[in-house]
């Protein structure tokens, strides 16, 4: 008998959990904002290191505006040139995608550094469902 009665309150709490889950990865209220993916369309120079967002391929952004903004990116990175930087990555609206903008601030060095060259670029950021 206690066997008949846990058996449908374990299954319930597993189907409510299962439910849960469900809404959560893909109910969003009507109106709000929605998730898109970023692509990033930029020459990058060979044997150099970018502070980048897109580091470990394209960018998933879970809250999208419905309405494009300027959407901006920071990464600090000590770096083996014995250097402290910070690369921000600026995109301004272009129409359905973005125009990319990468620069680089050193902001310390070890006393005994030689800083890299920094490597600035620009680019083109598309927008994918």
């Amino acid at each position: 008998m206690q066997q008949a009665l846990s058996s449908p309150v374990y299954r319930s709490i597993a189907v409510a959990g299962l439910l849960l889950a469900l809404t959560l990865a893909f109910g969003h209220p009507a109106g709000k904002h929605h998730g898109r993916r970023l692509v990033l369309h930029a020459v990058a120079e060979p044997n150099s290191i970018y502070l980048s967002a897109w580091r470990n391929g394209d960018v998933v952004l879970t809250d999208y505006p419905d309405t494009p903004v300027t959407l901006m990116f920071s990464t600090r990175a000590a770096v083996s040139d014995g250097c402290r930087w910070l690369g921000t990555e600026t995109l301004e609206p272009l129409g359905r995608s973005y125009y990319y903008r990468y620069d680089e601030t050193i902001l310390d060095c070890d006393a005994d550094a030689v800083p890299f060259r920094k490597t600035p670029r620009t680019g083109i950021v598309t927008v994918e469902n």
